[in-house]
């Protein structure tokens, strides 16, 4: 019996013309990202290949904001913890050669190494993260750290004083300072430099002449700039950070086309051997992390079956990565992008852009993006104040309603973060109103305005705030479903409850 999926790409690619065949994804793919380039959620470059052959490469956006520089597709990003897949192959090659095993503990090549479970972590264990180690410092520590240089020894032990999040080998939990030991275990092993360590072993072999080991003093020709985005700020650059202290975890920089570069040394099996990579593609019993690669599973609803996606995500101050392939179909994703946002607000995450393209090459359909009106709104309001956000939002809604999304979380999100993160509830309160203006049969709307006023502690108006609610809630029930909705009113009751016995009390009716 034919495979679906093999049949659905030779529609893609091999029945029709090969021009047209690579036409019809393309034109699909290029749609999407474009549309998330204009709604001002992506810049970066996007790779997508078939056995090797580049069927796909774009890019889009800005890559100096302030020369008005465009991003060309052969600009270099760093790419975080995309290097996670290097250190990983790097480890593996030294245990094909006997140099390592994958059941050596940390303190077999590391004596001095004081962090708990040294003697008992493994190698292995290290590489899909289940030794128990940490996986960063506590962000005032780490603020002040990540700014110093640090050599792979002093980043070993960076975490030694911590307890472990459970024994080593009972539990999943991802850890930068894990691939720092192992890069400090390959150094020691091999008595070369980790980063000439990648060079002799993958890059050069590979070709991959565009990636290396970050170095922040070297001029880097065609190294992106990197950007962070404030809700209420705007674009700033991103903040520093030493590629010393990302070394083995995150620190590496590299282009879309030696990615591909890289994938293909799997596939023609240069890399290591069959047998450690079949256990490298094989995730353990605690989590969905073979050794330096993500798996997991994806059901194609228009090809009726589950294909496996073998990849990795990255993130680093001002950049985002991802590669993801789909190994018995010879599918390659690459995407990086030069800039992260600090709020949960219209996330543009390199790995869901990544997965978009996988779903819409086996012919699913994937909604456009559309610009936030909470980010458009947070950012006026930053700038200028609430009341000229309040009467961009009205403009916006009437003049380009069909170019932002207006759903009602965008507000809800917007407001809880003016609340919870930036400490204004003042303004969280004009926000959730605009929203029940917006929204007046949303239960949500009255309980997030509610809550605002509790943390206040103006009780009555949230209590008048909640009954308003719970009104809302009777007479339109079929837009107020679901679980979380109904906890919600719940504990509202409770709050209401608890305030009017609490009166009753003072008052002295109790006696």
């Amino acid at each position: 019996m034919m495979n679906p999926i093999a049949n659905m790409l030779g529609l893609l690619f091999i029945s029709l013309p090969s021009a047209l065949g690579a036409q019809i994804p393309a034109q699909k793919i290029d749609a999407h990202c474009q549309a998330y380039s204009d709604a001002d959620l992506f810049s970066g470059v996007v790779l997508v290949a078939r056995n090797g052959e580049v069927l796909f490469k774009k890019a889009y956006g800005p890559a100096d904001r302030e020369l008005e520089v465009l991003v060309h597709p052969g600009m270099k990003f760093k790419i975080g913890s995309l290097s996670k897949p290097f250190t990983a192959t790097l480890i593996l090659q030294l245990v094909d050669e006997g140099i390592l095993s994958l059941d050596d503990h940390i303190t077999d090549h590391i004596p001095e190494y004081s962090g708990k479970g040294g003697n008992l972590i493994t190698i292995e264990q290290l590489l899909n993260h289940t030794s128990g180690i940490i996986g960063s410092l506590d962000p005032e520590r780490e603020a002040k750290e990540e700014r110093l240089y640090h050599n792979l020894a002093e980043m070993a032990c960076m975490a030694d004083t911590a307890a472990l999040c459970f024994e080593p080998g009972s539990g999943f939990h991802y850890s930068n300072f894990g691939y720092q030991i192992l890069a400090y275990i390959a150094e020691r092993a091999c008595h070369i430099p980790f980063d000439t360590l990648l060079q002799e072993r993958i890059f050069r072999p590979m070709g991959m002449s565009d990636t290396r080991q970050y170095d922040a003093v070297r001029i880097e020709p065609d190294l992106v700039k990197g950007y962070e985005y404030k809700l209420l700020k705007g674009y700033e650059n991103a903040s520093f950070i030493d590629p010393s202290y990302a070394a083995g975890a995150g620190g590496l920089i590299s282009t879309v086309e030696d990615l591909l570069k890289f994938d293909r040394g799997f596939s023609q099996g240069k890399m290591i051997s069959e047998e450690l990579y079949q256990k490298m593609i094989r995730p353990s019993e605690h989590g969905p992390y073979g050794l330096g690669w993500e798996i997991h599973q994806q059901y194609m609803m228009p090809v009726q079956d589950t294909v496996r996606i073998t990849s990795h995500s990255g993130s680093i101050n001002g950049f985002g990565a991802f590669m993801g392939r789909v190994e018995r179909d010879g599918l390659f994703v690459a995407v990086l992008k030069n800039f992260r946002s600090d709020t949960y607000i219209a996330p543009s995450y390199a790995p869901r852009i990544g997965g978009e393209i996988i779903s819409i090459l086996y012919g699913d359909t994937v909604d456009l993006p559309r610009k936030s009106i909470a980010k458009e709104t947070g950012l006026i309001l930053g700038r200028e104040g609430t009341e000229q956000a309040i009467k961009e939002y009205h403009r916006l809604r009437d003049a380009e309603n069909e170019a932002y999304t207006f759903d009602e979380s965008e507000l809800n999100m917007l407001g809880i973060e003016l609340l919870l993160r930036f400490n204004r509830p003042e303004d969280a309160l004009k926000i959730f109103e605009l929203n029940i203006e917006a929204y007046p049969c949303s239960y949500n709307t009255y309980d997030s305005y509610a809550y605002v006023l509790r943390s206040m502690g103006d009780y009555p108006n949230a209590i008048r705030a909640y009954r308003e609610g719970l009104k809302v809630l009777e007479k339109y029930p079929e837009e107020n479903q679901g679980a979380s909705i109904q906890k919600d009113a719940l504990n509202a009751l409770n709050f209401i409850s608890e305030m009017e016995d609490e009166r009753i009390s003072s008052d002295g009716c109790s006696d």
